[in-house]
């Protein structure tokens, strides 16, 4: 909740700033000024609170000066961690959030396409709310698939989400019963977790990439793997051409570029 208070706080702290309040009815733009180019994304309005979030950030300018930190061809190109900003050489970013997270919204019928804009998050074994780091996020670069490739994506989704109960049933027994957590009742443990894993699963049903998606992953691309685990909470509508000539830029064993890119510049608009 803490993390909740103080994002809208600060919303209201920069309205009462004389920032311009956003009409509602309309979409919200951003357009982030980098060294290589200018990314234009449009916010989704049903993840309300990543957006809210982003658009604190740029309005405030808090997103000036951080580093692209990680950049993967083929994946995502992620930045954010407020302490890029040092620009440190030969640094490893990737560990800041802002001092806070933004909880989950996830919602099914956003996909990993290229250009998609996701949150940045710790893993599900750590981190089974799968809350977003607060300042960090990413565009989905990805490349093009075919039928057999998607399959198997299919089955990592079906795989990710199986892991992500194992945690998450996990963090849920223990904290109802402590005990739990000893070592004499570990198998226990797990195999009440794996119970509710079958029985979760069983009235679910698998998840599939639908035939839609499944035709923007065969002609434009993205990561399909990543569907369902992630909050995407806007897209890229214009410079996606920048974003895949940052994502072939030369980097160094833990995905920093080794020359910079930085954001030097963030607006939000509405048209």
């Amino acid at each position: 909740m803490k993390p909740l208070l103080f994002l809208f706080t600060a919303l209201f702290i920069l309205q009462a700033c004389g920032t311009k309040p956003l009409n509602p009815d309309k979409p919200v733009y951003v357009t982030i000024g980098t060294t290589m180019g200018d990314v234009t994304v449009l916010l989704y309005d049903d993840t309300p609170l990543h957006k809210e979030n982003f658009i604190r950030l740029c309005q405030s300018g808090e997103q000036v000066g951080v580093l692209f930190h990680r950049v993967i061809q083929d994946f995502v190109v992620q930045g954010g961690d407020p302490e890029s900003k040092a620009h440190e050489p030969g640094a490893r970013y990737g560990s800041g959030n802002g001092g806070y997270t933004v909880p989950a919204e996830i919602v099914p019928h956003y996909f990993n396409k290229r250009g998609a804009l996701i949150d940045a998050k710790r893993a599900d074994d750590v981190n089974p709310e799968r809350t977003s780091a607060g300042t960090q996020f990413c565009f989905v670069q990805g490349y093009v698939h075919d039928d057999a490739e998607l399959d198997e994506k299919e089955m990592r989704i079906n795989q990710i989400r199986r892991n992500w109960l194992y945690h998450k049933f996990t963090k849920q027994l223990v904290e109802e019963e402590p005990e739990l957590a000893n070592e004499s009742r570990q198998a226990e443990l797990e195999n009440r977790v794996l119970v509710m894993i079958e029985d979760t699963l069983d009235l679910l049903g698998p998840l599939v990439i639908p035939a839609e998606h499944r035709e923007v992953y065969k002609t434009i691309g993205g990561v399909p793997h990543l569907d369902h685990s992630v909050t995407i909470f806007g897209e890229v509508v214009d410079g996606l051409d920048v974003v895949e000539r940052i994502s072939k830029v030369e980097t160094d064993a833990y995905d920093r570029p080794l020359t910079d890119v930085i954001v030097r510049s963030t607006r939000v608009f509405q048209k």
